[in-house]
Order: C-alpha cells, then sequence, then structure tokens
C-alpha cells in the first residue's frame, strides 16, 4: 500500500485548519486575497495532537493526492510570499475568513455540466474520480491541499456515488465492515491519518465511565426506526464508543475551559460515524469531529447549540422575513423547534441515506453550515408554515430530508448573510466569544 502522507499538527490539512481557506479558484473568478498559512493555522487549527502521534494501524489508511495545475502552483507561489509579511489585524483577518468560507461554496448558477467543462479545459484533461485521487500517493503539503480542494468540488458538484453495503448479521457487526469510499472521504476532510486499536482497547478495558448511565438510557432508541442502521450497527457498539470517548474527553477542555462530556443527543451523532466505518475507524473520527468540529456543541451548558439557535432566529430574520415574523407571532424561536436539528447536525430527521449525504457537504465546507441547512429545510416547506394555525405540528416532525435541495438552496442563502453575521456563524461551534457578540442586539438588521 503506497505511503500515506505524515504531517504535524501545526499543518493539519482538515477543513478546520489551513484547507479551511482553500479557494476553488479554478472554477469561480474570486478576486479576495489568499490568507498566509501562519495567518490560517491562527484562525482555525485547532488541536490535533492525540491523532497524530497514535500508532499508524488503521484498516482504511489510504494515501491522498492529486495533481496541481498552474493555477494551483501561482496560489502556492503567492501564499509563500505572504509568509513574510506582517501579521494583519484581528479585525482584517476576520474579513478575510469570511471571504474564503463565503467565496468557497459554488453558487448554483453555475451548471454542473458548465464547471466540468470550465476544470477540464484548464487542466487539458477530465478530472479524477474519488478513487483515483485517493489512492495516488502524496509527497509534499502542496499536492495535499490541492486534492483536498478537487475532493470539495467534487462532493458538492457530483456527489458521492451510491454504495450498496451489505447486511450484516448482528454476532459480526462489529468485527466486518467493509470499507467504504464515504469512510475514507470524511476520514481525509477530519483529517484522521492515523488510529490505534491498542489505544480504543485499552479505554474499553477501563470499564464504565462516569456517564455509563446516561449512555445506556440513550443508545437503545438511537435511530430505532431505521431498519438499514439496524442491520449495521448494535447497541453495544454504540455504547463501546460512547463510553470510550467519554474517558477520553475526560482531560479535554474547550478554548473557554469548559469540560467536554456525553450529552444527551451524541448518540445521534455518532451513528452516521459507525454506520459508514468500522468501529475503531469510526471511534477516533467522532473523536477528532468533536474535538475539532463543534467541541461547544457537546459541553454541559451546550454553549454551541444555544449560539447556533440565536443564529439561526438572526439569519432566519435576514433572509425570510416574513416566514419569521410569523413564527415569532406564534411564539417560535429556534430554540423551541430546531434544537433537535442543530445539536444533531441533522441527523435526527430521516432518511439516514440522506443525512450522510448533507454530512458530506458540511464535512466538506464546515459543519456551521448546517444552520443554513436548517433554515434551508424550513424555507422548502414556507408555505404549508405560512398557512398553518398551529406551525408548531408541522416543525415537530420535519419532513423527511432532501439533501440535495436542501445543498442546493443553502449554498444561495450563505451569499446573502452579512459579513459580521457570518463571521459568528463560522466560529460558533468551537468559539466561545461568540456567546458574548451575539448579547448585542440589533447588530445585522
Amino acid at each position: 500500500m503506497a505511503p500515506v502522507l505524515i504531517l504535524p499538527p501545526a499543518l493539519c490539512l482538515s477543513p478546520y485548519g489551513s484547507a479551511l481557506h482553500e479557494k476553488p479558484s479554478n472554477l469561480i473568478n474570486s478576486s479576495t486575497t489568499q490568507l498566509s498559512s501562519q495567518q490560517q493555522n491562527k484562525m482555525f487549527r485547532r488541536s490535533n495532537t492525540n491523532l497524530t502521534t497514535m500508532r499508524l494501524n488503521s484498516e482504511e489508511n489510504i494515501p491522498l493526492s492529486g495533481t496541481t495545475n498552474k493555477q494551483t502552483i501561482t496560489e502556492n507561489k503567492h501564499k509563500s510570499s505572504s509568509k513574510t509579511q506582517s501579521s494583519s489585524s484581528p479585525g482584517n483577518l476576520r474579513q478575510r475568513s469570511i471571504a474564503w468560507t463565503k467565496n468557497n461554496i459554488i453558487t448554483p448558477a453555475l451548471s454542473s455540466a458548465h464547471l466540468r467543462r470550465t476544470f477540464s479545459q484548464q487542466n487539458d484533461k477530465p478530472p479524477n474520480t474519488f478513487e483515483e485521487i485517493l489512492n495516488t500517493t502524496h509527497r509534499t503539503e502542496r499536492e495535499v491541499k490541492a486534492s483536498l480542494s478537487k475532493l470539495r468540488r467534487m462532493v458538492l458538484i457530483e456527489g458521492l456515488p451510491e454504495e450498496n453495503l451489505p447486511k450484516l448479521a448482528p454476532s459480526v457487526q462489529h468485527l466486518i465492515r467493509p470499507t467504504s469510499l464515504r469512510s475514507k472521504i470524511w476520514k481525509h476532510f477530519l483529517g484522521v491519518y492515523h488510529v490505534s486499536a491498542n489505544e480504543y482497547v485499552h479505554l474499553i478495558k477501563k470499564g464504565k465511565s462516569c456517564v455509563y448511565d446516561k449512555v445506556r438510557n440513550d443508545t437503545f432508541r438511537t435511530l430505532a426506526t431505521d431498519k438499514k442502521f439496524l442491520e449495521r450497527v448494535n447497541e453495544e457498539m454504540l455504547i463501546r464508543v460512547l463510553n470510550a470517548l467519554a474517558w477520553k474527553m475526560k482531560s479535554f477542555s474547550t478554548c473557554g475551559n469548559q469540560p467536554i462530556t456525553y450529552v444527551q443527543g451524541m448518540n445521534v451523532l455518532a451513528a452516521p460515524f459507525l454506520f459508514t466505518m468500522s468501529e475503531i475507524d469510526a471511534f477516533f473520527s467522532f473523536a477528532t469531529f468533536i474535538q475539532t468540529c463543534c467541541p461547544l456543541y457537546v459541553t454541559p451548558t451546550l454553549q454551541g447549540v444555544h449560539c447556533g439557535l440565536k443564529l439561526l432566529d438572526q439569519c432566519l430574520q435576514i433572509l425570510d422575513p416574513k416566514l419569521f415574523n410569523y413564527l415569532k407571532s406564534k411564539n417560535l424561536t429556534a430554540e423551541i423547534y430546531a434544537l433537535s436539528s442543530v445539536l444533531t447536525l441533522c441527523a435526527c430527521t430521516p432518511p439516514l441515506e440522506q443525512v450522510l449525504k448533507l454530512w458530506d457537504f458540511l464535512f466538506a465546507y464546515g459543519v456551521h453550515l448546517n444552520i443554513l441547512c436548517v433554515i434551508a429545510q424550513l424555507i422548502l416547506i414556507r408555505d404549508q408554515l405560512l398557512e398553518a394555525q398551529s406551525p408548531m405540528k408541522l416543525l415537530r416532525t420535519m419532513p423527511e430530508l432532501n439533501a440535495k435541495s436542501v445543498i442546493s438552496l443553502t449554498v444561495q442563502l450563505v451569499q446573502q448573510i452579512p459579513d459580521k453575521l457570518y463571521d459568528l456563524l463560522v466560529r460558533h461551534p468551537f468559539d466561545s466569544s461568540v456567546e458574548n457578540a451575539l448579547k448585542k442586539k440589533n447588530q445585522f438588521t
């Protein structure tokens, strides 16, 4: 097997490392200035030390690479020269980070066919398939960044191909798990290049954690009506992963020194990982996801979730004032109708197959976009909500998720969010200072 590129934590290439600012400049025109690697890491790099020091012991250590065109080389030369410049002020840095995350989402006004033709013309050959990118050995950071950027565009434009995962008997569900393309893609987006079976076994052997009883109270009802999920994931697997995670997170805290612990809803967050991956890979991917993407979502006070709900109200007020005011007249705020959707990144809304496609998009471009995905779901049933005397009846059980429609609408909505508000949206899952910023009244309307 070709070797995977080993990088130190300072060069973490997950979406919450420097690659979060990578623009698809060979597909759309962008005048936004590229951030230097030092500035990018300062804004979005999260701690990944524990995972990068583990033994290389994974069934899915697939190398990730791709070719780079002249445009990519030009961008990297620009980044190298920018390293010699002095750091920008915090205000400018925030504005530039906002510009990346908004411009990195490809507008749906450009058709997939047009985007593919543009890409083909600029590279003089058709785009690689997912497997071709994943199976190419990488030797430089530049090659990895180029491939991650290409993977993001392919996820948005084409989506991952359908995979027929086999039904597994309960007795072997935790032993046999064919490697899926989605598991490889998620691990690369999250920056999970190393796992350790020894560490996972050690955590399991510690026995019951202090939250074991809470875990057992939730696991038996996790996606209990989804037959495909129950065919691939049993309750014991969920208990092991969540209990081991509690031990692993015991010494980890957020940037606001809040402890990360088990909270109700984490069982639903863990479910897609176990459905998609082997148990060991699911554990380390889930742990990385919690630590780097949304640590404030699993604090005792659910700080990140409540900030996300406030942001949802503010975004909806801007995007659809009529719908916002009607829901408000019924005393319905996001705190009442959207708590589960925000906490679980819409994993509580069936079917699971559509949730996985939505998560492909969120892992590629940032989990903060889930807030806009929830708003997109509201807008898709806007007429029914405005006509309903009791809209909460509709909101209590959201319609079945259609990932393609939600994603298509989300990439339109993101362009309409003011920069200051979007900055808070980007940072709310992991930056505790967002809570104080949201206390200022009417700053975005």
